[in-house]
């Protein structure tokens, strides 16, 4: 059995779906729970927005297990290949399912002593084929161990020149 969650527009999905989640438990019940999320979102932005912050909590909390996005409305509509990739996104934003490289860059400071967004550039390129992997381009040494504990594979400036 699996479960198709939506609710209305006028409903709070966040409360609304936490309080299914919680009968669920509370009764043993356990079954995969698709969350469709109708958007009328027009703007890529708009919509990886929407269900990061609708969904994307859920999902994080461990109360689901996929998103099916439906646009609907009369805007221009997004291509499906496009709706795909936002969902999986999501997915692997959530720490639930990895189907892309996965970069995780300092902000930079005034100790990064090189261009950190065109080094990032070349090494995405290098290793972007790579699903499941995450790699860490920092600026120093100071931040940069820590903040990339998590990689597989590091990358931490030095000097100019060096």
């Amino acid at each position: 059995m699996v479960v198709l969650l939506r609710t209305e527009p006028s409903i709070s999905n966040l409360h609304a779906s936490r309080r299914v989640f919680e009968i669920f438990k509370s009764n043993d019940i356990d079954t995969a729970v698709i969350h469709h999320y109708q958007t009328e979102s027009s703007h890529s932005n708009d919509l990886a927005l929407e269900i990061g912050t609708r969904i994307g909590s859920l999902l994080t909390d461990g109360d689901g297990d996929g998103i099916l996005v439906e646009q609907i409305g009369q805007k221009q509509h997004f291509s499906l290949d496009f709706l795909r990739k936002t969902s999986f996104s999501l997915l692997q934003g959530c720490r639930m399912r990895s189907t892309k490289t996965e970069f995780v860059s300092c902000p930079s400071c005034g100790r990064t002593l090189f261009d950190l967004q065109e080094t990032t550039a070349r090494i995405q390129d290098a290793t972007g084929h790579l699903p499941g992997v995450t790699v860490a381009v920092m600026g120093c040494i100071v931040n940069g161990p820590g903040e990339m504990a998590d990689a597989d594979f590091g990358y931490v400036g030095t000097l100019p020149g060096k």
